[in-house]
């Protein structure tokens, strides 16, 4: 049985979609511009309190490489104030953390945005640029799995936080969309390096691998929203893991009845995606639901301030 849709009270902040022509950081004091274009070179900064910075750090697939790490990239934004901060990963979807004109799309700049205005810094890894791939979402075989490079990839994001100054060590979330909730999944299973995230959000994630794991459970408190609507990542196999023990003590999720995937998507109209061989129709509706948007902005930001500042 679905779990209640339900609000929390709280205000929701939403930005507007982002245009081709890029975007600034707004806030309150001093504003720099946030620069969205792909890395291309040198370490790139912006200056003032709402700084950017273009970080690398290695991943921790040496041993599947068999060779040097990969040299990841992400961008490291800061809220006002001073540090150490409280700071939240984010792991994209399928698509990649730019769009196909090579700007940071709309979704994770619109919750980057959103968490840095509340205080946490925010850290946006982009898994697929480094390993020379656009996106995985059309590839029947991905050549970069949440299971295996990408949960990684997020281990070595908090290995590379705990070593910030600017960043509070203890105090370290990770948040993920589709492929980068089943990465969010994979990385705080257990048997892992994920220990050291204090929490984990996971948006309309597969859970089918974890739950043919009889020992999956998370290191810690987890937040699951899922769309009911949803043909790309159906919510059955997410509500079937969180009945189980221990999972259902440390787990809350959240199904909108009427939502699709990518229901947090901000002003994105219903659309039919193809060539989806990972879909079990190989199809499916795609677009923003603006009450589920809503709605999880304030049960995120709700979860954040009980486990990252609580």
């Amino acid at each position: 049985m679905p779990f209640p849709f339900r609000r929390t009270g709280l205000p929701g902040i939403g930005l507007p979609g982002i245009g081709q022509a890029g975007a600034a950081l707004f806030g309150a004091g001093l504003v720099a511009a946030l620069a969205l274009a792909a890395p291309q070179g040198a370490h790139a900064a912006a200056a003032g309190l709402h700084a950017e910075e273009i970080v690398r750090f290695p991943s921790q697939d040496g041993d599947l490489t068999g060779a040097a790490p990969t040299a990841l990239t992400g961008r490291f934004l800061r809220p006002t104030g001073a540090g150490p901060y409280p700071t939240v990963v984010l792991l994209h979807g399928c698509a990649g953390l730019y769009n196909k004109n090579g700007r940071v799309s709309a979704r994770h700049l619109d919750w980057a945005l959103t968490l840095r205005d509340q205080g946490y810094a925010v850290l946006m890894v982009d898994s697929f640029g480094p390993r020379g791939i656009d996106q995985v979402c059309t590839h029947s075989e991905r050549a970069v799995r949440a299971t295996v490079e990408r949960k990684r990839d997020a281990w070595a994001a908090l290995a590379y936080l705990k070593n910030r100054k600017d960043v509070d060590e203890e105090r370290i979330a990770v948040m993920g969309w589709s492929q980068g909730a089943g990465t969010v999944l994979a990385a705080y299973g257990p048997g892992g390096k994920g220990a050291g995230y204090r929490a984990a959000i996971a948006l309309y994630p597969g859970c089918r691998t974890s739950l043919k794991d009889a020992n999956w459970q998370p290191e810690g408190p987890l937040l699951m929203l899922l769309g009911g609507k949803d043909e790309w990542t159906p919510p059955e196999p997410c509500l079937e893991l969180a009945k189980r023990d221990p999972v259902k003590e440390r787990t809350e999720v959240v199904v909108y009845p009427d939502a699709h995937h990518g229901f947090d998507l901000p002003s994105s109209p219903l659309h039919k995606r193809t060539n989806l061989p990972n879909a079990p129709a190989g199809e499916a509706t795609v677009g923003t639901n603006e009450t589920a948007r809503q709605d999880a902005i304030a049960r995120v930001s709700a979860f954040l301030q009980e486990q990252l500042r609580g």
